[in-house]
């Protein structure tokens, strides 16, 4: 291992320690209040009813987040967030067995930090993907459950390898639209080379049989109702998601820390197993798996995918940026490319600085794709500003500055003003610079926002809004 290899690999444990660290600072955020209520009015099930009739079809992601709020939010909000970054270093070292031949153990532990360094740097939303309960056990848990399912898939003849894989098939399929269709597509890709595979079809029946539960959801009809006009469009839909994918590309392959990890990568000698595949079905087959994480999206609402929709598009992306260094051209490019210290060095100097100072942005107002084609200017910056975040700029200034202290601090000040409350319009104090890391949406001035009124009833409060006195 390089001098520089190390040094690297410092600062990537450093973060993920940091990044545990951050998960004392969260709180419940949004829909994190709207789903305990249902839970507080309900019960479980028929909380699990209430969402499956009136919003969507999802039902594992509901039970997890539903059962979850049966815990202190206090604790529910803090021990989840170290959880799942366990989760995704367990998932990104079985999946290094699975792409890499003969790898050692220190390999992979090494190839299982740095793709979650590479994650977190790069991740469009990492409070929602992370710090965000309801939103990361909705995605999160179910790019985790891809990952291990993935990894495992090989193993299928083994009786309680298959019925764990049926297990973690039903929990994805069951999570969110764009994890379903990336888990079907990665089992019907492996038909294609094992057609007479009897156990891969009986897979494929029983995740299709669940699907159906979620796509024939009376709640998708009712949602589908308020984004009525907008949605079902397969053209737009479709010119929509391939121009996304293709500035969400554009965007982050300007993230210095993927080309420093890639090219410090690509000094390992690893071969990958997709290598007897051919190069352009990988990487068709790669962007067609992107183009479903996007294209729910706009199909159900006509509006883009929520950041925390778009983490498993920019773990796609990682991977796809994986297997092209792996290629020899590209190897042999970066190898002569290393050589020149001299004019790197202050290049990824300037270059990290530069993303600093983009992820220092304030996100503005996020619009329909309509708006966007009239205002190709809004659509830059709203498309910079949001997915040209660094993250570890928001980790490091959050925890550095005092930032998630105060955060706490005047978190502490709101539960003291709630305990006195007596009645009318509580005026909290306002959050002047939210800790990005691990925040993405606060209370609103406008004490009739959905936020707002999910937040009171749940803390029984007639209304509520922040206030700057």
């Amino acid at each position: 291992m390089t001098k520089t290899t190390k040094i690297l690999l410092t600062f990537e444990i450093v973060t993920l320690i940091l990044l545990i660290i951050l998960s004392f600072f969260a709180y419940p955020q949004a829909d994190d209040f709207g789903f305990a209520n249902t839970l507080n009015n309900l019960g479980w099930l028929g909380s699990q009813v209430n969402w499956y009739k009136n919003w969507f079809g999802r039902f594992t992601s509901t039970m997890v987040i539903i059962s979850g709020f049966y815990l202190e939010f206090s604790i529910l909000c803090k021990v989840f967030p170290v959880l799942l970054v366990c989760g995704y270093l367990f998932a990104f070292y079985l999946v290094s067995g699975k792409f890499f031949a003969d790898a050692p153990k220190k390999f992979r532990l090494i190839f299982a930090i740095t793709m979650m360094f590479l994650f977190v740097s790069g991740m469009p939303s990492l409070s929602q993907g992370i710090y965000w309960f309801s939103g990361a056990a909705t995605y999160s848990l179910a790019n985790i459950a891809v990952l291990i399912f993935i990894s495992l898939l090989d193993s299928i003849q083994k009786n309680k390898i298959y019925i764990l894989l049926i297990l973690f098939g039903i929990f994805v399929v069951g999570s969110n639209e764009a994890a379903m269709l990336v888990l079907m597509l990665f089992v019907g890709a492996k038909l294609l080379r094992d057609h007479e595979s009897k156990r891969l079809w009986a897979m494929l029946a029983v995740f299709i049989l669940f699907s159906l539960v979620v796509v024939l959801a009376p709640g998708n009809a009712v949602r589908s109702e308020i984004f009525a006009g907008k949605n079902h469009n397969i053209l737009f839909s479709s010119a929509a998601t391939l121009g996304m994918i293709g500035t969400l590309f554009a965007v982050w392959l300007f993230n210095p820390f993927l080309w420093i990890g890639m090219l410090l990568f690509s000094h390992f000698d690893f071969k990958v197993n997709l290598s007897d595949e051919k190069p352009v079905f990988v990487i068709l087959f790669t962007l067609f798996l992107v183009f479903c994480t996007i294209f729910p999206s706009f199909w159900a609402t006509g509006l883009p995918a929520p950041e925390r929709n778009i983490n498993m598009t920019f773990l796609l992306f990682l991977f796809l940026s994986l297997y092209l260094i792996s290629l020899n051209k590209i190897r042999a490019f970066s190898n002569s490319l290393m050589k020149k210290k001299i004019l790197l060095i202050p290049l990824f100097s300037v270059w990290i600085l530069a993303n600093f100072y983009i992820s220092s942005f304030d996100v503005p107002e996020k619009h329909d794709m309509p708006f966007y084609l009239k205002n190709p200017n809004e659509a830059v910056k709203y498309v910079v500003a949001s997915y040209g975040q660094n993250n570890f700029y928001h980790v490091y200034t959050d925890l550095f500055s005092g930032r998630t202290v105060n955060y706490r601090k005047m978190m502490f000040d709101r539960e003291d003003k709630i305990k006195n409350y007596k009645g009318g319009l509580l005026c909290l104090p306002k959050v002047e610079k939210l800790p990005r890391s691990i925040v993405f949406k606060d209370l609103f001035e406008n004490p009739e926002q959905w936020e707002n009124k999910i937040f009171a009833e749940y803390y029984h409060l007639e209304q509520v809004a922040v206030c700057d006195n």
